[in-house]
């Protein structure tokens, strides 16, 4: 989802005009479906090759999942999130919803920061490679599990100026945008 998001977001600042008057109204919820379909397909796939006690096809669908994530769903995340921030950054001077932008922006830092570890971790550790401890890369994959409640709520609350309100107000602030 947060690909998608990160698409959609990317377009609507690249494209504003075609995305106002041309975008197709399903667009999104296409894109989820078969960013979805995917995501189950391969899952599937690796679950019943995993269960079929076939340990060398389990690995190759193993190590086909995780590249699969590096190679379809990390890059355009990476890439529309750098445009968007240097968009945003050097965009015009109109009023554009900012809020939206920095939880978008920081929802998917912290994502790379703290959950593709744990995806890397896994994928090295089926090349046979093994870099950090398993307790840092758990540790950051909890982390990335539930960080992203405080990033609404500071983005939420802090805006205008920081003052501690209540998380129902900080929520419904960047989500009116």
């Amino acid at each position: 989802l947060l690909t998608a998001i990160s698409l959609e977001r990317c377009g609507s600042i690249l494209f504003p005009l075609w995305y106002r008057c041309h975008r197709p109204e399903r667009q999104s919820g296409v894109v989820c479906v078969l960013l979805w379909a995917l995501s189950i397909a391969v899952m599937v796939m690796v679950t019943s090759l995993c269960l079929s006690h076939e340990h060398e096809h389990c690995r190759v669908s193993l190590i086909s999942m995780y590249a699969l994530s590096f190679l379809i769903f990390a890059p355009p995340m990476v890439i529309s999130n750098v445009i968007l921030f240097i968009k945003v950054l050097c965009g015009s001077k109109r009023r554009q919803p900012k809020r939206l932008y920095i939880v978008i922006f920081l929802t998917v830092l912290f994502f790379l920061i703290f959950g593709v570890p744990l995806s890397l971790w896994n994928f090295l550790q089926q090349l046979g490679y093994i870099a950090v401890s398993s307790q840092v890369v758990f540790l950051l994959a909890c982390i990335n599990s539930s960080i992203n409640p405080f990033v609404y709520f500071l983005v939420g609350s802090c805006w205008r100026r920081c003052s501690v309100v209540s998380l129902q107000v900080a929520f419904r602030r960047v989500f009116e945008e």
